[in-house]
């Protein structure tokens, strides 16, 4: 609920959590006045009732101040004074209700409520300059001491009256990394997995570190996507290494359906571990389930069909500009398939009750028309499936005041989320089919922009007015092909800045991305176990942002940790 009536600001300095400001509302006329509201965020919903105020009355009431309110007062069956305001947080507004419709005035501000972000930040950069500088001043003291080391051999080899030395001096061979791998990609798969635990955390309840109520994307939206993406550019190069050393294909199989299998029963087992008393209450689908099930599709797609012979790819693509679209038609295709499934299903199926093409959250959208149509037939499908083992609150609960369950991992979103799995694998194949840098990165830049292009449309450039709205929810076909995007244009950035031109060395995001799975699997058993989180005493934003960074830092030197003692997780 946006307004709540709670005794909390009847106090004249109430302790506010965050996202919450008080309004003192003085009805001014002799008679009975009717205010209602809304949620800006709430899309083509009806007013809500929020009060009645007898003449000459005074009330406060708690608000959220995560959306712009829309407010009108009601009197004689006359609506008069509409208006909308983005509240500030533990701000302390009044409203006279009267004939000439006084606007919402502050009676006692507070402090920003986004100032904690900006000291964490001036800290994270302060604290980010001195490692560097700390690191240079390292380097720099250790190619001084090769310096003294090389004149003193210099003067031992000139002569020396006290020491005497053999001619052949031996030393250790330094351990060299792999040339070949491609650090870019740690480092993005890193910086998801550090995103994804901030954002999992809580992100110091800031909204935009949230997922999306329905439509619209946030900073939390972005990292599933984008770590889909990274998993398939990393399938593409293992798998067409692996061919070109000759491995068996029905070995490469076997690998494929191991892991995926370990993904999916991983996945039940953190389900188990979030407030689950029976059998009954396990939720069957989730975030690695999802992984699992793309996996194991797009592995076996592409270890059917990809070819082994190294020398034919390089002689077509010196000839032709979409060699590395031609040679995987035939997965393409059947992606292609997937995809118009997908949009056949979703647009043409009938929902009994609901009708067909609805793609809202149901509740109070639309006036409360379609209250039990909570995503449409990808919701009814899993309802049917899954029962009660789905995902119990929505993030579309709080605003539209759901009835009925919806899981973000459903099954119709499976086959988009293949989709964009299959976008990172395009990725790899182009990084393997050129020689050229050049020809790489603009071909990332040309499906970037395409894709990004080709989401916004169909999204009419809107947040609920396009044909297909942008969802993390329901993995919208626009999802996938923005997020997508979005993640042609990062790889290739950092491509060129980290394993072309070595300007930066990806730290820290380049020790989470080595072990990614052991710090996912971690950081949802110890979620609320000290030392990663605590309850806080103070329910503000800089005590959640505090908490939230302390555990994502935690889990990234453990990352390091594990790095520096060659420890690697792999499934």
């Amino acid at each position: 609920m946006l307004f709540e009536n709670l005794d909390k600001c009847l106090k004249k300095n109430p302790n506010l959590s965050y996202d919450e400001a008080c309004i003192d509302i003085r009805n001014t006329f002799s008679q009975n006045v009717s205010i209602y509201y809304q949620y800006d965020e709430c899309h083509k919903c009806n007013y809500q009732l929020l009060t009645v105020l007898e003449p000459l009355a005074n009330t406060s009431v708690l608000a959220k101040t995560i959306s712009p309110i829309q407010m009108f007062y009601r009197l004689e069956d006359n609506d008069k004074c509409h208006f909308q305001k983005l509240l500030y947080e533990h701000y302390r507004y009044g409203w006279n209700i009267t004939e000439q419709c006084s606007p919402l005035y502050v009676k006692q501000p507070a402090d920003d409520a986004y100032l904690p972000i900006l000291m964490a930040f001036v800290v994270l950069f302060c604290f980010g300059t001195l490692w560097y500088m700390v690191k240079c001043i390292y380097k720099n003291s250790g190619r001084l001491r090769q310096l003294l080391v090389w004149n003193t051999e210099m003067e031992m080899d000139l002569g020396s009256s006290s020491v005497s030395t053999p001619l052949v001096i031996e030393r250790v061979p330094s351990h060299k990394k792999h040339p070949h791998r491609i650090k870019s990609i740690d480092i993005f798969r890193g910086l998801c997995i550090i995103l994804m635990i901030f954002v999992n955390y809580g992100g110091g309840q800031y909204w935009f570190f949230k997922h999306s109520v329905w439509n619209g994307i946030t900073i939390a939206d972005l990292v599933f996507p984008w770590f889909l993406w990274v998993m398939g550019f990393s399938l593409s190069i293992s798998l067409q290494n692996k061919l070109r050393r000759a491995v068996p294909r029905r070995h490469l199989v076997c690998q494929v359906l191991r892991r995926s299998l370990i993904l999916v029963l991983l996945g039940l087992v953190l389900n188990s571990n979030k407030n689950m008393s029976t059998i009954a209450d396990l939720r069957f689908p989730g975030v690695l389930q999802r992984i699992g099930i793309c996996y194991l599709f797009v592995g076996l797609l592409e270890v059917v069909f990809t070819k082994r012979t190294e020398i034919e790819v390089i002689y077509f693509a010196n000839i032709s500009p979409v060699y590395d679209i031609i040679s995987a038609w035939p997965q393409w295709f059947i992606v292609s398939i997937l995809v118009f499934i997908h949009t056949c299903v979703t647009f043409l199926a009938d929902v009994p009750r609901c009708g067909r093409g609805y793609l809202g959250p149901g509740g109070l959208d639309e006036g409360g028309k379609y209250q039990n149509c909570t995503g449409g037939v990808a919701g009814y499908i899993d309802r049917e499936v899954f029962g009660d083992h789905m995902y119990r609150h929505p993030a579309c609960e709080r605003v539209y005041e759901n009835a009925v369950y919806f899981d973000p991992e459903g099954i119709l979103g499976t086959l988009t989320s293949i989709l964009t799995v299959y976008f990172g694998v395009q990725a790899g194949r182009t990084l393997n089919t050129y020689q050229s840098i050049r020809a790489k990165i603009i071909r990332w830049a040309i499906w970037g922009v395409t894709t990004g292009l080709v989401g916004g449309a169909l999204s009419g450039f809107s947040r609920d007015d396009g044909p297909v709205p942008l969802n993390k929810q329901l993995w919208s076909l626009s999802f996938a092909l923005v997020t997508s995007g979005m993640a042609f244009i990062i790889q290739g950035g950092l491509f060129l800045i980290v394993d072309i031109l070595r300007k930066w060395g990806g730290r820290p995001f380049f020790y989470p991305g080595m072990n990614a799975i052991i710090l996912y699997v971690g950081h949802e058993l110890m979620r609320d176990t000290f030392p990663f989180g605590w309850k806080p005493t103070s329910r503000t934003h800089g005590t959640f942002l505090f908490m939230n960074l302390w555990g994502t830092f935690l889990w990234v030197a453990i990352s390091i940790f594990l790095y520096k003692r060659n420890i690697f997780m792999t499934i």
